[in-house]
C-alpha cells in the first residue's frame, strides 16, 4: 500500500532543505524511559516549532510561551510521538512539549497523559540530560510522567490494561483524525486478537531507554498525512494474519 511504511514517510522529508528547524528539534528531542517488558517503542515523531503563542495542530491545547508562573520561552517544540500500537488499541499518539528561552536553556516541559497534559517538573526542576528532557512512559499505555512514582501509583490499572484488557478498545479515532480512518467490527475483533498476543505483565523497571527520537523526526504535516495509510496497511495486514492462522 502506497506510503504505508516508515521508509516512505522519511523519504518524503528532505532534512537538508529544513536544516535550521530540523537540527533544533533534534537537539532538544526528549529521552524516554520504558518498562523493560514494553513491546511497543516509538516509530516516528511529528514536530511543530512555535515562535509565538498558537493552538497545537495535533492536540487540544494552546501553546503559551509567556505563561504565568514560568520563565519566558523564546520558542517551543511540540513532539507528536507515533506508535502503531497502544496495548488497548491500534493508533497511538502522545505528546511532549519543550520550552526553550533566548539563551537556549530548557525552561519548561509538558507532556500528555490519557488525553490531558501536565507539567513535567518536580519542585520546579526538570530531569535533563544536557538539553534533553528525560521522561518515563506508562507500560503499554505510554502516558508520560517525570518520575516513576507517578506511574507506580496507578500500577493496578496498568496491570489490567496490559493483561486482560489488551486490545479491547479496537481502533482508536481521536478528534485529530476523525473522518480520516474508519473501522468495522471485524477490524476491532482482529485488533483484539492481535493485542492479546502482546499482553504482558509490567515489570515497573524502566530500563528500556529510547534515545532515538532525534533520528525519527518529520514535520507534523507529513506524519498526519501518513497516518491513515499506515492504519489501512495494518488493517490489511491483520486480515492477512487472521486468514493464515
Amino acid at each position: 500500500m502506497k506510503n504505508a511504511n516508515l521508509d516512505d514517510l522519511f523519504a518524503q522529508y528532505d532534512a537538508a532543505s529544513h536544516t535550521d528547524d530540523h537540527e533544533l528539534v533534534r537537539r532538544y528531542a526528549p529521552i524516554i524511559h520504558f518498562d523493560a517488558r514494553e513491546p511497543f517503542l516509538p516509530l516516528a515523531a511529528g514536530y511543530t516549532l512555535f515562535r509565538e503563542d498558537s493552538e497545537s495542530p495535533s492536540f487540544p491545547c494552546q501553546i503559551e510561551l509567556h505563561k504565568a508562573g514560568y520563565s519566558e520561552a523564546a520558542f517551543a517544540i511540540e513532539y507528536a510521538i507515533w506508535w502503531d500500537w497502544d496495548i488497548h488499541h491500534l493508533y497511538e499518539l502522545e505528546h511532549i512539549w519543550v520550552y526553550v528561552d533566548s539563551e537556549g536553556q530548557v525552561v519548561r516541559g509538558e507532556a500528555s497523559a490519557h488525553g490531558g497534559h501536565q507539567d513535567m517538573s518536580i519542585d520546579g526542576q526538570l530531569n535533563l540530560t544536557d538539553d534533553r528532557l528525560n521522561l518515563f512512559s506508562e507500560p503499554g499505555k505510554h502516558a508520560f510522567a517525570p518520575i516513576v512514582e507517578w506511574l507506580e501509583n496507578g500500577k493496578a490499572d496498568t496491570v489490567a490494561n496490559c493483561g486482560v484488557e489488551a486490545g479491547t478498545a479496537g481502533l482508536c479515532t481521536p478528534p485529530v483524525i476523525e473522518g480520516y480512518i474508519h473501522s468495522t467490527p471485524e477490524d476491532d475483533r482482529r485488533i483484539l486478537a492481535y493485542l492479546q498476543t502482546k499482553a504482558f505483565m509490567p515489570s515497573m523497571d524502566f530500563t528500556q531507554i529510547f534515545d532515538g527520537l532525534n533520528d525519527c523526526l518529520v514535520p507534523w504535516s507529513l506524519l498526519f498525512n501518513w497516518i491513515p495509510s499506515r492504519i489501512d496497511w495494518w488493517k490489511t495486514e491483520l486480515q492477512r494474519l487472521a486468514s493464515s492462522s
